[in-house]
């Protein structure tokens, strides 16, 4: 079992190489990775800061008075020096550090998501490139064809053997894939700029896969918007329970010093004191009721997360079998076309059928050869989509 899992996992690098390379110089373009990474280095400095502060909320209070009194002959002065400390001995700071940590992972679910998002968008745009390129070179081919059969027409209608407007008619057709052509080299040059733009310094990659590597099972187990909705969750427990503890007290303790200028009194002072802040806000308990009241609903989104997450499944493994089934019909319909369309295109030449059939014999084998490329690449992009999700990669 561990060599099949292997030997798949090998392939899918194989058969995806330059796909994920290109992915790969895509991310780093966009710099998603470094946009976590400083976010994650914020993070943890706020963590840190966290925990540092709940042993170490020092506070200094000085005071000066100068007092004149009745009985003496001149006023005397006094300074009070104090130095508290906060302490957090009952970790309700801990809550926070939770907080942020749910924060972190919120946002790299969220980085997932995103790479998801470019990951198919850039499938769907590859695939659309190479079909419009493939059948660009399918109407080359067939254009050179079709005016070298136009030059053999010319040479029958100075003979009269065919009519100057079956002649047009022809032209026009080869005009009008032409025109076609121009459309589609206009859409090959814009988006092969598009993909160049997001790296540079890589060729645009081909899709080879045609088979699923992976389960379902497997596919539903990267679901980034469930993550997401999980931690929200969490995160609004977390905050219900620190509000819920906020009445625990914080230890205050410090050392103060007088210097006390009255003639009459014992000279300077020295004191060490130790106290509690207890919070009486009790306000906080019906907040931390609605904290969770929020977190259950988070929580009762969870079937509908993972319903929408089959659903994505089941619409790409759909397309995929859709572009399996009719590649297996159109070859097949491609076969009788082809012997078709080289016996017709003699029996044109020789004017034993007219332009109409003659043309419309030539449209149908382009609707189908053009749509076993459509299908092609239906086929291979919806198949790289499923095992790129499916094996995680695209999330490292």
């Amino acid at each position: 079992m561990i060599k099949i899992m292997i030997t798949i996992s090998l392939l899918s690098l194989v058969l995806n190489a330059d796909v994920m390379s290109y992915y790969k110089n895509v991310l780093n373009t966009l710099q998603y990775d470094r946009t976590y990474s400083l976010y994650k280095n914020a993070n943890d400095i706020s963590k840190e800061s966290v925990n540092y502060t709940r042993y170490t909320n020092f506070a200094l209070d000085a005071n000066y008075a100068n007092t004149k009194a009745k009985t003496l002959s001149s006023s005397f002065t006094t300074i009070d020096v104090a130095i508290n400390d906060t302490l957090d001995l009952f970790g309700k700071g801990s809550y926070k550090v939770k907080e942020l940590s749910l924060n972190l992972k919120e946002k790299k679910s969220l980085l997932n998501l995103q790479k998801e998002q470019l990951f198919i968008t850039l499938i769907d745009m590859l695939a659309q490139y190479h079909k419009i390129d493939e059948q660009l070179s399918l109407h080359k081919a067939l254009i050179i064809e079709q005016e070298n059969i136009y030059t053999k027409l010319q040479i029958l209608q100075q003979s009269g053997a065919i009519t100057s407007i079956d002649l047009l008619r022809f032209k026009n057709t080869i005009t009008a894939l032409k025109t076609k052509m121009i459309s589609e080299e206009s859409q090959l040059s814009k988006m092969q700029i598009q993909l160049k733009l997001y790296a540079p310094n890589e060729l645009i990659p081909t899709l080879k896969q045609t088979k699923l590597l992976y389960s379902k099972e497997e596919f539903l187990t990267y679901n980034p918007l469930l993550k997401i909705n999980d931690i929200n969750a969490q995160r609004l427990n977390t905050q219900a329970k620190s509000l819920q503890y906020s009445y625990l007290p914080d230890v205050i303790a410090g050392v103060a010093y007088q210097q006390l200028g009255d003639p009459t009194g014992y000279g300077d002072n020295y004191s060490f004191n130790i106290g509690l802040h207890i919070p009486l806000n009790g306000g906080d308990f019906k907040q931390a009721q609605a904290f969770k009241a929020q977190a259950l609903t988070q929580k009762s989104k969870t079937t509908q997360y993972k319903i929408n997450r089959e659903n994505e499944y089941t619409k790409l493994y759909e397309d995929y079998l859709n572009a399996q089934k009719q590649l297996t019909v159109l070859q097949e319909s491609l076969d009788d076309y082809s012997k078709s369309e080289k016996t017709i295109k003699i029996a044109f030449l020789r004017q034993y059928v007219d332009f109409n059939t003659y043309v419309q014999v030539l449209t149908q084998t382009l609707n189908i050869k053009e749509q076993i490329i459509a299908m092609k690449y239906q086929e291979s992009s919806k198949a790289t989509t499923l095992n790129a999700i499916s094996s995680g990669k695209i999330y490292e």
